[in-house]
């Protein structure tokens, strides 16, 4: 089963920590992951259009740490409910990914959960315009993933990531998650 394999390397691995995390504002997403017939797919949203922040972008379920949250992955666990309607008790948590960072300074520590596979999801529009998987083998394919450099006044230095799949563009924070997950997983490379 791939997902006991995911599982036993991401449970071997020592993730990362950002040097300073004080100075972010903490959020945590979970990286649903389904088995198929056909293979593994990743589950993603698009944000919805009014949102203050990354509206209209493509992003795993979760956000902001709230203060009642027992921690990250509950964080994570809650806003996937409250965003796609995935039940906390759906989800086998396989491990956790290296910190990313994103705009408006949120530090984003991603959990990749494995979900039945088919699933009822129940999209709250009030956050999300609409919930989608991506096959992983489409994912490996080098021609859907494109490296775009930064522009030299740019205070960031690292190259900005795409995946483009079915029309869509994954970028940014989910784009660095999703190579992330990919090369520990998977292999991948760039």
């Amino acid at each position: 089963m791939v997902a006991d394999r995911i599982g036993r390397i991401l449970q071997a691995r020592v993730f990362e920590k950002w040097p300073d995390p004080e100075s972010y504002k903490a959020a945590a997403v979970l990286v649903p992951l389904q088995e198929t017939d056909a293979g593994e797919h990743l589950v993603l949203t698009r944000r919805a259009a009014h949102l203050n922040h990354h509206q209209g972008q493509i992003a795993f379920p979760g956000g902001k740490i709230d203060p009642e949250d027992a921690g990250p992955l509950a964080a994570a666990l809650r806003e996937s409910n409250e965003e796609i309607g995935i039940n906390p008790a759906d989800v086998r948590v396989l491990g956790q990914l290296d910190q990313v960072t994103a705009a408006y300074s949120f530090l984003i520590t991603p959990f990749v959960g494995i979900i039945p596979h088919p699933y009822s999801f129940v999209v709250n529009r009030d956050e999300t315009a609409e919930v989608f998987t991506v096959p992983i083998a489409d994912l490996l394919h080098q021609a859907r993933f494109e490296i775009e450099q930064r522009p030299q006044n740019s205070p960031r230095r690292d190259p900005i990531y795409h995946f483009h799949y079915d029309g869509r563009d994954i970028w940014g924070a989910t784009a660095r998650i999703v190579k992330q997950f990919l090369e520990i997983a998977y292999g991948f490379k760039s």
